[in-house]
This record gives structure tokens, sequence and C-alpha cells, in this order.
């Protein structure tokens, strides 16, 4: 052993020869005794794995494992308990998730009342991504990590450790750590660490006004003092790559610029599709397909596989094979179906259930139109599936009669949100969605209540309900830098695959004339059920006229989203994108 590696790695190996002496007791435990007798070495050999958190997880590994991290992996491990702010661009199977929930599961086994906690797109998909990464893989991958998990007694009872109920996860440890999910409302709480999963998918505003302050706050010994060798409200940014001009990339020039100047205490790494196939973690004939295929574009491969940021989007919206290669829903959905509840499969066989959102845009331009998108949303492993299963118009401007049409479409689809554009004309809206009100056929229909009301004065006259399924209508305010988020939003979901339409009304035609049923239903059953395609053949008609452009406002760059026939509405596109932006904060 040479005198650097002595130095260095001395109180590890200490550490491993202090755990495989035995002592002379029928105990299978380390005795107290024995920890007092080597307390300033066992105190060494804990900080010494505390910054190479790689070799620890080495030490942890069963013998009759054949997992192992390789170099880059281990090089972002130690970053991420070393620095105050990391970002990681990477491409998907490099296992970023899994190195930054290691990173803070080992932070709070070492660290008494270390606070941390993960944030993604939605709570739930959170909860799901927290679930699998520490139950279903941590633990299952490193047994002695579960054993962190102990029972604790509360008020006299003895309470487990973890609690899971369904959108919310929670780790707490002996020392008084404690590993959770954050999101939606939160109110009061401090932190001292934090993962930003998938930073490119979630909302600039919320994670600045509402997560980033929880971590205003400096963690302290048991005596009260500040150990000046800890990073403290450290922010972990991990991420495949997006789009330049938005937040998250924003988010990546900042560290960067922050590196340059205290390069201890921030860092940016970022890794292609190359470090994949050089440890076998990807087949050559898998990238072959990929960068050969034309059904990829190049800006996709990039962000994807290279890690490359794609410039600022501008030029044409979308192309005719794009929007093409979208339309695969083939069975449309007029109410909630029942396979909803069921849900999507994770990684772990769980099934977390999907949910509906219905959106609506209330046309401008003289049109007495209001259009209405309904998205099934389901989970995936890292973001959500947005299926649009329903498309229709409300032919009025009575907003009576377009408040009633939405109640009872959430009625009919369970639905958790509804999202409409409450700008101009839209705003008269909100009392007729808040108020009770009764139908044509003499109905009443529940009020719903507005999740956030525009400022105190309309907060103060609107009806709360106690029903927490009634409180689900979100406005959308699309003016200034808002609208620019929206359609990022949404341009990205569209090129990421992450949204899904129906098939061409001629392609629905066709199927539906080869059933019985279907030809000898009457003219208007059978326009009901063709209604939905031939509204979602009109949106591809509006996201095939529209050109984006950039332009420069107060130094910050935002886009914008012009018609090319001025003849062609955009209300079934804006009803989309606002379902979209509104299910993904």
């Amino acid at each position: 052993m040479t005198n650097k590696v002595q130095e260095d790695f001395g109180p590890i190996y200490d550490y491993i020869d202090f755990m495989n002496r035995t002592d002379l007791t029928n105990s299978p435990f380390v005795t107290k005794e024995r920890i007092d007798r080597n307390f300033e070495k066992y105190g060494e050999a804990l900080n010494t794995l505390l910054v190479y958190p790689d070799i620890f997880t080495d030490i942890l590994t069963p013998r009759n494992s054949s997992f192992s991290l390789f170099f880059e992996q281990r090089m972002v491990l130690r970053s991420m308990v070393r620095t105050r702010q990391s970002f990681f661009t990477f491409t998907r199977s490099f296992s970023k998730s899994f190195l930054a929930f290691l990173s803070r599961y080992l932070v709070c086994m070492f660290i008494p009342n270390h606070k941390t906690f993960v944030t993604a797109g939605t709570k739930q998909q959170a909860a799901m991504i927290a679930r699998e990464k520490v139950v279903d893989d941590l633990w299952v991958r490193f047994p002695f990590l579960a054993n962190e998990m102990r029972k604790f007694r509360t008020a006299g009872k003895l309470k487990n450790p973890w609690t899971d109920s369904g959108d919310s996860v929670q780790f707490n440890f002996p020392n008084g750590s404690k590993f959770d999910v954050v999101g939606g409302t939160i109110r009061g709480g401090r932190r001292t660490s934090g993962i930003f999963e998938e930073v490119i998918e979630q909302d600039q505003d919320y994670i600045n006004e509402v997560i980033i302050p929880l971590l205003n706050t400096i963690r302290t010994n048991r005596k009260g003092q500040i150990n000046p060798y800890e990073p403290q409200g450290v922010k972990i940014f991990i991420t495949t790559a997006g789009y330049q001009n938005t937040y998250a990339y924003d988010k990546l020039v900042e560290t960067l610029c922050y590196s340059l100047i205290d390069p201890k205490n921030y860092i940016v790494m970022g890794g292609s599709y190359k470090i994949l196939l050089m440890h076998g973690r990807l087949l050559e004939e898998t990238m072959r397909e990929i960068l050969s295929s034309p059904s990829w574009k190049p800006e996709q491969i990039d962000r994807e596989y290279r890690s490359i940021w794609s410039s600022a989007i501008a030029g044409a919206a979308f192309n005719p094979s794009s929007i093409a290669r979208l339309r695969q829903i083939k069975r449309a959905e007029y109410k909630a179906r029942e396979e909803a509840n069921e849900g999507s499969i994770g990684s772990s066989g769980q099934k977390i259930p999907d949910f509906y959102v219905v959106s609506a845009d209330i046309a401008k331009d003289g049109s007495a139109n209001t259009a209405v998108v309904v998205y099934r949303v389901s989970y995936g492993e890292y973001n959500c599936n947005y299926r649009l299963v329903y498309a229709t118009s409300i032919d009025t401007s009575d907003f009576e009669v377009v408040a009633n049409v939405l109640k009872q479409m959430v009625l009919d689809y369970k639905a958790t949100m509804l999202v409409y554009d409450a700008n101009g004309v839209g705003a008269g809206l909100r009392e007729w969605l808040n108020k009770p009100t009764v139908n044509q056929n003499g109905e009443l229909m529940q009020g719903l209540g507005i999740v956030n009301p525009p400022n105190k004065e309309v907060e103060a006259v609107l009806i709360k309900y106690r029903e927490p399924w009634r409180n689900i209508v979100y406005e959308i305010k699309s003016g200034g830098g808002k609208s620019s988020d929206i359609h990022r939003t949404f341009f990205a979901k569209m090129s990421n695959g992450s949204v899904r339409l129906l098939v061409k009304s001629s392609e629905a035609l066709a199927a539906f004339s080869k059933n019985a049923s279907f030809c000898e239903a009457t003219r208007q059953r059978k326009e009901a059920i063709m209604r939905p395609y031939y509204f979602v053949d009109q949106l591809e008609l509006e996201l095939k006229n529209l050109d984006i452009k950039d332009t420069v406002d107060n130094v910050m760059t935002n886009i914008q989203v012009t018609r090319r026939n001025k003849n062609i509405q955009k209300d079934f596109f804006s009803a989309a994108e606002y379902g979209i932006y509104a299910a993904s904060i």
C-alpha cells in the first residue's frame, strides 16, 4: 500500500478489518464496548466513506452479486455527496436516478437529522420513482440498507419506519434523518437536500417559489454547531437533454457558471450512449438501427442518446409525418373506462391508476364554439403519457350551458382536473363553474372549486368546497411568459413521444364499418361515435397550420405561435396544450 493510498483509504481498511473481526460473544451484533474502544478510528472511517460512497457501495454488495459501479457512475456518485449543487445530463439506462437515490439514502444513514426529498413532474410520479428505486432496487440489491428501516416508538405506539400512501412515500432513519416525496401544496417544512428528477418536466415557478425555499435552512449537529465541511441546501438536478432557453437549461448554465467560480461546491456532468456501449449496457445493433432510422429526427437522437440540448424551437410546428406517428389510439373513450383504475404497471409490477383531465379553450375571434379535449394520463417509468381519448365542441356562447356540459364531462370521466382558459372572455365562465347550476333536464349540477384563483379579491367571493373531488378547476392564464412556457411544455411532450392521438376518422370509419352493430345504428348514433375522430382531424389541421418563432422580450427568449392561414382557428390546439401543461405541474 503506497503512502497516498494509506492516507486516503487507510480508515476504510481499518473499518473493514474492524467489521471482519469477531468478539467473543453470543450476540451477532457489534458490541458497544468494541465501538467505544475504536471510536476515533470508526469516526474516521465513516467520514471517509461519506465522501467515497462508491467504496461503501462495494462493501455493501453481497458476495454472490455481479453488481459493480462503472467508473463514470463512481464519479457521479461522489459528486452528488460532495457538492452543494450538481447538474447531470445523461441518457436513459445510465442509472442517474438510481445514483441520486443511493446518494441521499447513504447521506441519511451517515448524517443525523438530515432531511432530504425527491420531486418530479407530479407528486404521484415522484412517489412511484421513490418506491421503485428504494424498495424495489436499493433494498433488493443491497439487503443491508433495508436494516436502516427499524420500527420506532411514538406516543407509546410502535410505528413502521417507512410509509406509503400512494402519492407519498417517506423513509425515517434511526438517527432522525428523513427521506420523502414533496409535491403539490406544501406548507412549512424544511429540508437540507433534494433531488430534482427529470427537471425538464418541471414547472419553473413551482420549483422557484415552492420547492427551493424548502432548502433555506442549515443543519446543525446535536450541539447546535455547523459542520463547515458539510454541503448545505444541496440540490441535485438529473435529467435527459431537452431544449435550450428553458428553465432546465438555464439551471444547467447557472450551475456551470458557479462551477467555474467555486469548483469544490458545484459541478456539471453529462454523457452519451457511448458510455453505455463501453460498459455493455447497450447493444451496438440497437444504436446502429436508431442512428440509421428515418423515423428519428437528428435533434431527437441528440437529446435522447447524445445528451445534446436542442436549440430553441423555431419554424414549422409540426409536419404531416410527425403528427401521423402520434395518431395511434384506435378506440375513443366516451366516459371513464374500468381499466383506467387498473392503470399502468411500473418496473416493480405495481399498478398505478390512470386519471382523466378535461381541458377547454373558450374560443375567441368571434367564434361561439368552445373546444374540449379529454386526456387519459398514465405513469411511465420517468414521465407521464398523455392519450387524447376524446374531443368535442360546445356550440354556444351561453356560459351556463358551457359550464353544465363541462361539469357533466367531469362526472362522466371521473376527472381529477378541469382546465380552461380564464383570459379575456373566458373569465366569465368562472362563476358558472364555481356555483351550483341546473341543466336543461332540470337536474342540479354541483359547483366545482377553483384551485388557483387569480387574486385574493376573487378568492374571497368564490365558494370553497370541503369535498376534495370538487376542487379540481385549474385556470390557465396564457399571456406573456406563461404562454411561452405552455408552448414549450406541449412541444416537448409531443416531440418525445409522450402524447398519443386518436387515429384518423377515415381509418376509424373503415374499422367501424366492419362491425355489424355500427352498421345497424342510427345516423345520430354513428355521428356520436365518430365525433371525437373528426375533431382530432381538426386538431391535426390546426397543428399543420402553425408556425413557431422566437422573440426577445426584456432579454428573455419567448416562443410565439402564429397561424399561416388566418381562417383556420387554433382552438383545439389551445385546449390540447392547456391540458398537458396543467397535468404536468
